[in-house]
């Protein structure tokens, strides 16, 4: 009896420890989205350690990363299939393919960062670029990048697995393909939070006392912390600008109308 209740206890234990760790990982996630979504739009509305904005963004993220292995999946059976028809490939060319491969991916790892990391101040950005548009969701090219990467990171997640079983142990392309695995798992929210986090815009009834130097239709587009809000709106020159303001500066003003960022950009003043 002692013994099956020490087992149900220390399966209560396990759980718990892979509940608190999934939560942290959540948690971390979305952090990195929400970061990212700043960044990418050029809003920067103030971060805190302890945000329940992080829970729901992280939350949505998990979502968007199994959706797209559902979506992925046929891709990644077929990648498993052809892993197992060169597998049967003699050491020597085998090992050579493998090395071709990992070279390959780590390059297409390269440019998805230098192309994410590249997406900056989009609100700000009078003719943003095709990445820009996708932060804008104006194509559809962002949702293509992050189904290649998440696509990417579960087939080099898989490819590690396979080789640790079967080798027993690392070595030097095992680590490689580690790391790349590693950077591709760290690149997905950040990922998400460029391309697939919040476009919505609120219109504004009014311009907000005190406020100068830019004028309606205003949008808000980013609350942080600190009770922080982010609005974007023109100045007379027709350029888009971006104002901070305390969320109480906001009181009793209406919303009338809730679009995306994208066509609020490339609204034009009568």
């Amino acid at each position: 009896m002692a013994s099956v209740s020490g087992g149900i206890v220390g399966a209560a234990k396990g759980a718990g420890i892979v509940l608190s760790t999934l939560s942290a990982g959540g948690y971390a996630c979305g952090y990195l989205v929400l970061r990212a979504r700043s960044r990418a739009l050029g809003t920067d509305p103030g971060f805190v350690l302890v945000d329940q904005a992080y829970v729901f963004a992280g939350f949505r993220f998990v979502l968007s990363v199994l959706f797209s292995l559902l979506v992925m999946a046929p891709v990644l059976l077929s990648l498993y299939g052809i892993g197992r028809t060169v597998g049967k490939l003699a050491p020597r060319p085998l090992y050579a393919v493998e090395v071709l491969v990992a070279v390959l991916v780590a390059g297409g790892t390269v440019w998805a960062y230098v192309a994410t990391l590249g997406v900056s101040n989009v609100l700000l950005v009078p003719s943003p670029d095709w990445l820009g548009d996708a932060a804008l969701e104006r194509n559809h090219y962002g949702t293509l990048i992050h189904l290649m990467t998440t696509g990417a990171a579960a087939a080099m997640l898989l490819w590690f697995n396979s080789r640790l079983g079967r080798l027993g142990g690392l070595e030097a392309l095992g680590v490689v393909l580690a790391l790349i695995c590693a950077l591709l798992l760290v690149l997905l929210p950040v990922q998400h939070g460029v391309f697939y986090a919040d476009r919505n815009a609120r219109r504004l009834d009014r311009v907000p006392e005190g406020l100068t130097g830019i004028e309606p239709p205003l949008w808000l587009v980013d609350r942080g912390a600190s009770d922080r809000a982010v609005l974007y709106g023109r100045a007379a020159d027709g350029r888009g600008r971006l104002t901070t303001l305390k969320q109480e500066k906001l009181e009793g003003i209406a919303v009338t109308e809730v679009n995306g960022l994208g066509a609020v950009v490339g609204e034009r003043q009568p």
